[in-house]
């Protein structure tokens, strides 16, 4: 038995030598952890030489079964969904001074937040989904609606006199639903183009290019609606002067993340702000990387917003004498909270896999500064 052990200790001497950087063993076992890990050929030389850079064989064992395509594998094989679990960047308290809070969040008092299974069992979100007339499933894009919704009521915006603009509508509920309360709506979409962005929206039926796309009869007299709601053309990314300080209040709903880069996300935030009155409010949702705060999608049809992004994002704001209100990256205790959605999706509908991220829903408030 001796014999034995020190001849496996020799062979994993040696297997570790083998192992080392710009070995050639090493370079034909990183393509072939690829093509068994990740079900592919290697994408690049960059690739090979990123993953040989292992000292040891349990090392690049390791690395390969963190790998997004292989737990992806597991999960189809045992028929399961993987648990969220709750990263530790995510739980560090800002390194800047911004508003911040680390608590379960809630529709009755909202502020800056994740879409999290608690808010979906609040009487608040079934009686937005009720007069929105949609089903209060737990979806995350119906807990956009009732964010946005739940913000803006919290804040008196919703109510006879006031006045709203909201970017990149498509043809979703809240037009119809703030003119049935008596607001004037001005709702936009991007101009008509040929693009193949805005052909894959209209091929989902998610592109208003007139008035009538955005009329819902259930929640509206068409009356009403013809009489509060203006619909425009409008590019989220060059937002024109005529509109600043016209409007209590705006928002986009999941549309900030399609317009090419994070950059341009955040930075139509700001630039939204132009668009209302001081003392009144701005409010957003986009997608939001749960899975880093470094590596992420970006420059792209679909780019991940990050913690980081958000956090200079509301540092910037509040620099410039603008309220964010308190950032909260809790991202919930109940059940649902663990469930990461798998094609074909269901319910719960909360957190999901983009590429190898999970993702969910963010929403952010801010009051704009005189």
């Amino acid at each position: 038995m001796a014999g034995t052990s020190e001849r496996d200790e020799g062979g994993n001497r040696e297997a570790m030598r083998d192992f080392r950087a710009g070995n050639d063993t090493a370079r034909e076992a990183a393509a072939w952890a690829l093509r068994l890990f990740c079900g592919r050929e290697p994408a690049d030389e960059e690739e090979i030489t990123l993953h040989s850079s292992h000292q040891t064989l349990d090392g690049m064992r390791r690395a390969f079964a963190e790998t997004w395509e292989f737990r992806q594998f597991m999960d189809s094989v045992d028929g399961g969904r993987r648990r969220f679990g709750v990263p530790p960047f995510l739980l560090r308290p800002p390194r800047t001074d911004i508003a911040w809070k680390h608590e379960q969040p809630t529709l009755d008092e909202p502020v800056s937040q994740v879409c999290t299974g608690s808010q979906f069992k609040e009487p608040v979100y079934a009686e937005i989904a009720e007069a929105l007339s949609v089903h209060a499933h737990p979806h995350r894009r119906t807990w956009e609606m009732a964010y946005i919704t739940s913000v803006l009521a919290s804040h008196g915006l919703i109510g006879l006199g006031r006045r709203a603009i909201g970017f990149g509508c498509g043809r979703e509920r809240i037009p119809s639903l703030l003119a049935s309360r008596g607001v004037e709506v001005l709702a936009t979409d991007e101009p008509a183009s040929d693009s193949v962005g805005q052909a894959r929206w209209r091929g989902a039926n998610q592109y208003a290019s007139g008035l009538g796309d955005l009329f819902h009869a259930q929640i509206v007299h068409l009356d009403d609606f013809e009489r509060l709601v203006e619909f425009g053309a409008v590019d989220m990314n060059d937002i024109p002067a005529s509109l600043d300080g016209q409007f209590d209040c705006c928002w986009s709903m999941s549309a900030l993340h399609h317009l090419g880069s994070i950059e341009k996300g955040m930075a139509f935030v700001e630039a939204s702000l132009r668009t209302v009155k001081p003392g009144g409010f701005a409010v957003h949702t986009m997608d939001f990387n749960l899975s880093s705060n470094g590596d992420t999608l970006d420059n792209g049809v679909h780019v991940l917003p990050r913690r980081r992004d958000v956090e200079a994002l509301c540092a910037h704001l509040a620099s410039l004498g603008h309220q964010v209100l308190p950032l909260n990256l809790h991202t919930g205790y109940d059940a649902m909270d663990e469930v990461v959605d798998l094609p074909p999706h269901g319910l719960p509908h909360i957190k999901l896999y983009v590429d190898r991220y999970i993702i969910t829903s963010f929403g952010i408030a801010i009051r704009k500064g005189a």
